[in-house]
């Protein structure tokens, strides 16, 4: 059966479970306990512009009182890269917010800023810090640069976080066992109800969670077609030049599309390429040169097979 993508279904089952009012709570309850009187009518929801590059990443913030809170989650390969997707998160949101407070930032008395708190929730399973520090990771920990610090949560607990850490990773198991199918959907619901993981989402949401993982499923089976015919054709091209690049070139022209379509982001394009964002983007965004032009099509009589 020929697979389809469904680019209009934008939500990820992180930004899906905490976007209802009942498991965000829990979510601020899990971090603050010492805080019962909050509710969720306290609790405003906070829209995070692709402050990196216009596609999609799993993030979220929200204010509760004097409290600015911005949760990043972080899935398969670790990299303290987050920490800068955070700064610009937090530097885009203060000026958002003094700009609907209409507070002038030129007075010389002193501006009520709301207390920030920054958390990433990783659910692979890469050893993890429990707090990354950008003057630490990127400055040497020199005392004249500017600092932010996270908590990196980790856990596989009872609570609504670690609950949804658990999800993820019986996801990547049965992913493993069933490849990127409807199966390995399933029999990831089926297990998490059964233990108890999530199961009154679960229960409710079951279709949209389908739906989510599905589509995913979907991006990622394209991403291996398209790489696996690039791999291909990139081969195609270094033996008829004699340049061992072809292959590479090939790939990352490939990545690049799938990029710019909106059906990969920018980090996991990059970790596929064994480069940093940086690289990668300078890459994408470089002049085309007549070396970038695409080649002439060729007929192609082999059907080699090519690992993803």
């Amino acid at each position: 059966m020929e697979r389809t993508i469904r680019r209009e279904y934008k939500n990820s089952v992180f930004i899906d479970l905490f976007g209802q009012d009942k498991y965000r709570l829990q979510l601020f309850q899990t971090l603050h306990p010492e805080m019962p009187e909050v509710t969720a009518a306290d609790i405003t929801t906070l829209t995070l512009k692709q402050v990196v590059t216009e596609h999609q990443y799993n993030d979220m913030a929200f204010l509760v009182n004097d409290r600015l809170m911005v949760f990043v989650e972080a899935q398969s390969t670790w990299s303290v890269n987050l920490l800068i997707r955070i700064l610009l998160y937090l530097a885009d949101t203060i000026q958002e917010y003094l700009q609907t407070k209409s507070i002038d930032i030129h007075r010389s008395r002193k501006i009520d800023l709301p207390k920030p708190e920054f958390y990433v929730i990783y659910t692979g399973k890469d050893a993890a810090p429990e707090v990354i520090s950008l003057r630490e990771a990127f400055f040497e920990g020199a005392e004249d640069t500017v600092d932010l610090r996270a908590k990196v949560i980790t856990a596989e607990t009872k609570d609504i976080i670690g609950q949804y850490i658990i999800f993820c990773r019986v996801l990547d198991d049965q992913v493993k066992r069933f490849g990127y199918t409807r199966e390995a959907a399933e029999e990831a619901i089926r297990i998490c109800q059964d233990r108890g993981v999530m199961a009154d989402y679960l229960e409710d949401r079951k279709k949209e969670v389908m739906d989510i993982m599905i589509m995913l499923f979907d991006q990622e089976y394209a991403v291996n077609q398209s790489l696996k015919a690039q791999r291909k054709e990139g081969r195609k091209e270094g033996r008829k030049e004699g340049r061992k690049e072809g292959r590479l070139e090939g790939a990352l022209k490939t990545l690049f599309g799938l990029v710019r379509d909106d059906l990969l982001t920018v980090n996991i394009a990059a970790q596929r390429a064994n480069m940093s964002e940086e690289e990668f983007l300078s890459l994408m965004n470089r002049p085309e040169t007549d070396d970038d032009a695409e080649p002439d099509a060729e007929s192609d009589t082999g059907d080699e097979a090519v690992t993803p």
